[in-house]
């Protein structure tokens, strides 16, 4: 277990404040540093000057507050944070970067999501991910339709260009996020792309290229050990030599024909067949212009990043347009569009091991070929095709297999603001989203074992989402003519709706792999399907916050939700919050203290929902289902009428500390969130014609502690800037429905548990406590059904209930999915026009399910295995942690258990950028060039742990709640790239 020294981190830490160490960044204004006594040198070196517009007034959505500081929770990222990162998603803008927000990668395969969860996870069944909202239009964060590449996501917010952003604003309390009612329970996220600019014309060219590395290989078993394996399993299982010769034999060099050699006499590497090194290319420009009327931006991206895992790929062209235009002295139109194209190829992930390329590469056997030969011996085009055990050829998987898919997105927002007087505003807005997603999938004959009847088969589907808001807002604001107080005050209300129209077709059994798309051929259809659902939501807000003497402020929200979701007299959600705060430091016996400059105490409690439950839950639907030979319809789902939203009460605590000057900021926030009327999915008997029925019951906790740390110094020419954060969560199931508690949920080979007291992510297995050295040492009986007794060499696992049988009686919380903490850390120095960048990020006391060690240690089947088994029993006597190996594990050894949790800590470098900003001393150069930046980033260099699959950041985009389990999950890439920046 990584022992993480927390107190040596946080004075590392804070140990910049000990020496004269600054260099401003974006928000900050340069001012001369006057020399120093020696009395005053500690305090002035750590001054700094803030922009109080950027710092103190991030954008918190519909209070837009200008003249008073926001008083709930929020974390704003600029985007001199993020030139460290030069990351490819949103999700990786967000990762570490602000505490209590917590972010675990889905892949390492371009293109793909992310896990964000803020302040723990607060649902079983609904949407778990925030609500993010781009120029003022709510985003989707998951793509309706489910991709056709096995446990692959399709993210929507991969769409956005990063190197669009200006700011993200995070909103975590619920005096931030009640505002936005049924969809604020989650968090929100307030994303906001460059705009225009008064003055010259500026152009900023961005270019990027570099190279991605494949991930380090698993040891397994080369083609000797494997058959010396094989041979002894078959012993195992009771053949004698000459049964093996005839059977397993021909496969294992007993007996193999001559004209045969060429498929078995291999030592093939598979997963250096899989495995490559990537590429990636990123080309970005920002326009930038205007004059006291008009103001505009132009941006356009293009990215192209091949993946590590062979014929993977992604590729996204975007285009925005950001234009703000005044008639007259009172109205003005701020309009946004952006359009986006991406292409992706990619591949299975998760426990199909059949066709996740990473999995079945480290469990084909390495006597086998990937290409057919002649009887000359000379390789051929085909692949060879599906072995003895039924496995597929990873070489057809990889490059005769396709899934692709493609999205055109456009985004665009008209809003009219208009100036009744300077104190109160007018916003009339209108968006739209429009969002085409097409794919296709092809699993041909050559080289693929027949799933039941099916040799072959195409699937194509569409859908197309398309989203208008209109969206209307009165702001006021007002400054007492004494200065001592400020009141900002809004009012307004929202409609939206969105429609999605999604198709599916699957084609089975066509004459030949040359046909890959056969979908609109009648006599190979096998199945077709499609949905048209519709949603709307119309809402009515409020909220105003007053402040005095900038020493106490005080707010209020409230909004009311109306969903097409759910059933009548059920549709209507009411959403309140309040909040407050003392400025402390504003006081007199404070105002003078040149320790602490800042202090600040907040709090705030509101209420917020979350409707993320899907379409008609509410309602009873109908379904198309063949009856004798005719096309009738049935019904589907039964529907809840009292099905309502979940609902999130919140209450925070805060403080906000800054020394010396702001030089050394310290913030510090508790929660306590209970969520209430959780979506649950009852069983229903089987007479009753459906499986199961929705309800409205239970409740869930998150309690934590957020911590954050800023440092900014300077000393002469030489700079360092620091921050650290980290979160602490405790989640607690606290009821559940009678009927169905505890929640006890099997996928993929393994269980997880949901029951009151526990925590959302608890494995639930048996807990294998080591070895049986010798059969003498057995003292208890195997109760699972047609299994053999224990001898020596099988695994011991623990009598929980004491009664000398282990059955599923002795299941038990054997693991955690989540952190017991998690944050990142971050050092930039300067010296002169040179700057180095780190970045590290962290999570202790998550446990995650190897699942692909699972399969590399059964010992069980035709499956290769890793080297560790190397190390196994062998007779009696022997002292291991390694059972024996019994073909078809008769005794259980391999059931779910202790034995496949591992320890998922780590802290990685997640980037490390050095970078010149060329001084332009020719008048030549200083005539073009505004600025010239060169940087070399590398990216997630080396990832401290002892996990021991290919990289500890395991997630699922399927289930929030068994979303920590490897299958052979590829890690995220290391990248080592050359950026060049040009001011023009």
């Amino acid at each position: 277990m990584i022992k993480f020294r927390l107190h040596a981190i946080c004075f590392f830490c804070a140990a910049a404040t000990c020496f004269g160490l600054w260099s401003p960044a974006l928000g900050q204004s340069k001012q001369p540093i006057p020399k120093l006594s020696k009395t005053d040198s500690l305090i002035r070196a750590l001054t700094l000057q803030k922009d109080v517009q950027d710092q103190q007034n991030p954008d918190v959505g519909y209070l837009g507050v200008k003249r008073q500081p926001s008083i709930g929770v929020v974390s704003t990222l600029l985007d001199n944070r993020y030139k460290e990162l030069t990351a490819q998603s949103i999700s990786a803008l967000l990762q570490a970067q602000s505490a209590g927000v917590h972010v675990v990668n889905t892949s390492g395969a371009p293109g793909s999501g992310a896990l964000v969860n803020i302040r723990g996870v607060a649902t079983l069944n609904a949407g778990t991910t925030p609500l993010y909202i781009v120029d003022g239009i709510p985003i989707r964060s998951i793509r309706n339709q489910s991709p056709l590449a096995l446990n692959a996501d399709n993210d929507p917010l991969a769409d956005i260009n990063p190197h669009d952003i200006a700011s993200i604003t995070v909103l975590k309390d619920a005096y931030a996020t009640a505002p936005y009612g049924i969809r604020g329970s989650n968090g929100v996220v307030i994303i906001n792309t460059y705009g225009g600019t008064s003055g010259k014309t500026l152009l900023d060219v961005t270019v990027n290229s570099g190279v991605s590395f494949a991930p380090k290989e698993l040891s397994v078993l080369n083609a000797d050990q494997y058959r010396n394996m094989i041979i002894e399993q078959e012993t195992s299982r009771g053949q004698t030599a000459a049964q093996i010769q005839s059977g397993m034999g021909r496969y294992l060099l007993l007996s193999t024909p001559t004209n045969q050699l060429w498929r078995y006499n291999n030592n093939t590497d598979w997963q250096k067949q899989m495995l490559r090194s990537g590429s990636l290319n990123d080309f970005n420009l920002l326009l930038r212009g205007g004059d006291a009327v008009a103001k505009y931006s132009l941006l356009a991206g293009y990215v192209n990043q091949g993946g590590v895992i062979s014929n993977t790929n992604y590729s996204r062209f975007s285009a925005r347009f950001n234009f703000d235009y005044k008639v007259g002295r009172k109205l003005t139109f701020l309009n946004t569009l952006s359009y986006v194209r991406s292409d992706k190829t990619l591949k299975d992930e998760g426990s199909s091991s059949n066709t996740n390329p990473l999995l079945l590469a480290t469990l084909k056997s390495p006597t086998l070929t990937s290409l057919q030969h002649d009887n000359f011996g000379n390789t051929l085009r085909d692949p060879d095709s599906a072995d003895y055990a039924g496995r597929n050829n990873p070489y057809a998987v990889i490059n005769r297999m396709r899934t692709e898919n493609s999205t055109n997105r456009i985004l665009g927002k008209i809003t009219a603001q208009y100036t009744f007087s300077p104190n109160l505003f007018l916003h009339i807005g209108l968006a739209g989203d429009f969002d085409r997603l097409n794919e296709i999938r092809f699993v041909p004959s050559a080289g693929f074992a027949p799933v039941t009847y099916v040799t072959r088969y195409s699937a194509q589907g569409n859908s197309t989402e398309l989203m208008a808001i209109n969206e209307n807002t009165l702001n006021y604001e007002k400054t007492s003519a004494s200065g001592i107080s400020v009141i900002s005050a809004y009012v307004g209300n929202s409609f939206q709706t969105t429609s999605l129209d999604s198709k599916y077709l699957k084609a089975i059994n066509s004459t030949a792999d040359q046909f890959v798309l056969n979908t609109g051929d009648p006599n190979f259809l096998d199945s077709l399907a499609s949905s048209q659902p519709t949603w709307r939501l119309l809402s009515f807000f409020a909220g105003a916050q007053y402040s005095y003497k900038s020493k106490y402020s005080i707010g209020a929200n409230i909004r009311a939700d109306g969903s097409s979701r759910f059933a009548q007299g059920h549709q209507w959600g009411y959403f309140p919050s309040v909040a407050g705060s003392w400025h402390l430091s504003k006081e007199g016996f404070l105002a003078q203290n040149k320790l602490i400059s800042d202090l600040t105490l907040r709090t705030s409690y509101g209420i917020t929902g979350n409707d993320d439950v899907g379409y008609y839950a509410g309602y009873n639907s109908l379904v198309a289902s063949p009856y004798q030979g005719y096309s009738a319809v049935k019904l589907g789902i039964l529907g809840n009428p009292n099905f309502t939203w979940e609902k999130t009460q919140q209450f925070d605590g805060g403080i906000d500390i800054g020394f010396f000057k702001n030089g050394v900021e310290l913030t510090a926030n508790y929660y306590n969130r209970t969520t209430n009327d959780l979506l649950n999915a009852i069983n229903l008997p089987g007479i009753s014609g459906f499986k199961t029925y929705t309800v409205s019951e239970g409740s869930m906790r998150n309690r934590g502690l957020e911590l954050s740390l800023a440092t900014r110094v300077k000393k002469g020419a030489f700079g360092w800037t620091s921050g650290f954060n980290i979160a602490f969560n405790s989640n607690t199931i606290l009821s559940l429905p009678d009927k169905i508690n505890p929640i006890v949920n099997y996928s993929g080979g393994y269980a997880s548990i949901l029951a009151v007291g526990n925590s959302v992510g608890a494995y639930y297995g048996y807990n294998a406590v080591g070895v049986y050295s010798k059969t003498s040492d057995v003292h208890v009986k195997n109760g699972a059904s047609n299994s053999a007794p224990f001898k020596g060499g099988d695994v011991m696992f623990e009598d929980v209930d004491h009664n000398g049988v282990i059955d599923t009686n002795d299941r038990k919380v054997i693991g955690n999915a989540n952190p017991k903490f998690f944050g990142g850390f971050h050092n930039t120095f300067s010296y002169k026009m040179f700057d180095l960048a780190i970045f590290m990020d962290f999570a202790y006391g998550n446990q995650v399910y190897n699942a692909q060690r699972a399969a590399l240690e059964s010992m069980s089947n035709y499956d290769n295995q890793s080297t560790s088994i190397l190390n196994r029993w062998r007779q009696e006597g022997d002292v291991s942690s390694m059972p024996r190996l019994q073909y078809g594990d008769p005794e259980g050894n391999n059931r779910f258990s202790s034995r496949w949790i591992e320890d998922g800590s780590y802290l990685r470098f997640k980037a490390v950028t050095l970078g010149y900003n060329m001084p332009l001393k020719s008048a030549r150069l200083s005539s073009i060039f505004k600025s010239v930046r060169i940087q070399v980033t590398g990216q997630n260099l080396y990832t401290f742990t002892k996990y021991k699959g290919y990289g500890p950041e395991v997630g699922s985009a399927i289930n929030q709640v068994q979303y920590s389990a490897d299958y052979a999950s590829l890690p995220q890439s290391r990248i080592i790239y050359l950026g060049v920046k040009l001011g023009l």
